[in-house]
């Protein structure tokens, strides 16, 4: 079984070669904030994750407080799955200076406000940083990955971040990691550890994956 490092390594080197395919080919778009303040880099990628998320939270019969995040330049494309929502939970993951926060916090983003990207990405709200403990009030949790698996298992970035964050859901409020198609892998492949907190769907550019958690 291949460790997490060395996972991790592969994922991202194929994202930054998908990166700059793209680029080569010209299948990035210019930045458009139209209908989010999120710049958007790849209309096509965009939209089907917008769409994937969309029609979950139909399916739960609405989401009124989602918990989602602002990717990076590497993460897939997020940046019209924030207007589907009038509020959502965004991470703040600096302080005002820069530096990064000791724990995960969360700040609150309601339509029509801007981002703020202090000295690296990823933007955040540029409001009150508030304790994780906030992420109970969320009705629907989408966060980032490297990699999942379909019996529920995430590859995270290494930190534990939401690791951590997770403790503080509602029970039965479903946990979403956004990942690229090729980086839905076999049950099995992702080692886990106690503290892994496993997931409840997966969501790519063209589909929805329910996890069989372990």
């Amino acid at each position: 079984m291949a460790t997490k490092t060395t996972l991790r390594t592969e994922v991202r080197s194929r994202r930054r070669a998908r990166r700059a395919d793209s680029l080569a080919t010209g299948q990035l778009f210019s930045p458009d904030t139209s209908h989010s303040p999120i710049p958007v880099r790849d209309r096509a990628e965009a939209e089907g994750i917008a769409h994937q998320i969309g029609a979950l939270a139909s399916s739960m019969g609405g989401v009124s407080l989602p918990a989602l995040f602002v990717p990076t330049p590497l993460e897939p494309d997020m940046s019209l799955a924030l207007g589907l929502f009038e509020r959502a939970l965004l991470p703040i993951l600096l302080d005002e200076a820069g530096a990064p926060l000791g724990a995960p916090r969360w700040g609150l983003w309601e339509a029509g406000q801007a981002l703020v990207t202090l000295g690296r990405p990823p933007a955040q709200p540029d409001g009150e940083a508030r304790g994780a403990e906030s992420l109970k009030n969320a009705d629907l949790i989408v966060i980032p990955a490297l990699a999942a698996s379909v019996d529920g298992t995430r590859l995270g970035q290494g930190g534990g971040w939401y690791d951590r964050a997770l403790t503080h859901r509602s029970p039965g409020v479903p946990v979403v990691a956004v990942i690229f198609d090729d980086e839905v892998l076999e049950a099995g492949v992702i080692p886990t550890e106690a503290h892994d907190v496993p997931i409840d769907a997966i969501i790519t550019p063209t589909r929805t994956i329910t996890a069989n958690a372990r």
